[in-house]
């Protein structure tokens, strides 16, 4: 486990104003991922319900279940206090529905209905670690809550993996990112203890499960974006 502050500016080579633009080329699929997350949470959330947004970045997330959602309330949990200035700006509007939280994934989490996670779990690098905050995340739910991740899965190694790399570059090339460059990027983007470690959908399950999830579940996946999580 490690406390060091993960900075998506420095991460991903951009500043964090350009970044909401920026993930779009680099992530397949990523609005068709968004819509999934909303879609579980709007079947699932009582009225008044709290949503914890982990590693809430610029705030796309949250933003997207504040304006979808009016029921919900969200608390955007980030460690990076430049990414929560613009979070905050983004979310603003909905006052107090919204709450900014300066704070890592491993400090204690409120009591709440929905745990969401948009392209920052990958961080977690131990699965000792990931399965410690799974369950963490299980004991903030209330009975009936969800947890939805947003992320990559792909496999360690195998022609899996391989076929998954493809599929990613040839998302990345349609969006202008040429394949020596989109190369480049995953070796920068795994670069350092905060790097990205994916693990594949089968494991990322099999912790939710051994975290004390009764039924972890894989809500859409196409190529490496993945949605998946449980109830609980």
């Amino acid at each position: 486990m490690t406390d060091e502050p993960h900075r998506v500016a420095s991460h991903l080579g951009v500043d964090a104003e350009t970044y909401d633009v920026e993930i779009r080329k680099f992530v397949a699929h990523y609005d068709d991922m968004i819509g999934v997350v909303l879609g579980v949470l709007d079947e699932a959330l009582p009225e008044a319900s709290l949503v914890l947004d982990l590693g809430a970045g610029t705030g796309a997330l949250g933003q997207a279940v504040l304006d979808a959602i009016p029921r919900a309330r969200v608390q955007l949990l980030d460690i990076d206090p430049a990414m929560l200035a613009v979070a905050g700006a983004r979310v603003g509007k909905h006052g107090t529905r919204a709450e900014l939280r300066c704070a890592s994934f491993f400090d204690p989490l409120p009591r709440c209905q929905a745990v969401v996670a948009s392209l920052s779990l990958h961080h977690v690098h131990a699965p000792d670690d990931k399965r410690a905050l799974y369950a963490a995340i299980r004991t903030a739910l209330a009975p009936g809550g969800v947890l939805v991740i947003a992320d990559v899965t792909v496999h360690a190694e195998g022609p899996e993996r391989a076929r998954t790399f493809r599929q990613w570059i040839a998302e990345m090339g349609r969006a202008g990112i040429a394949e020596p460059d989109a190369h480049a990027l995953f070796a920068k983007w795994a670069e350092g203890p905060t790097g990205d470690r994916y693990f594949s959908l089968a494991a990322e399950l099999a912790l939710l499960g051994d975290a004390g999830f009764a039924h972890p579940e894989c809500f859409w996946k196409r190529g490496p974006s993945t949605v998946y999580g449980a109830f609980a």
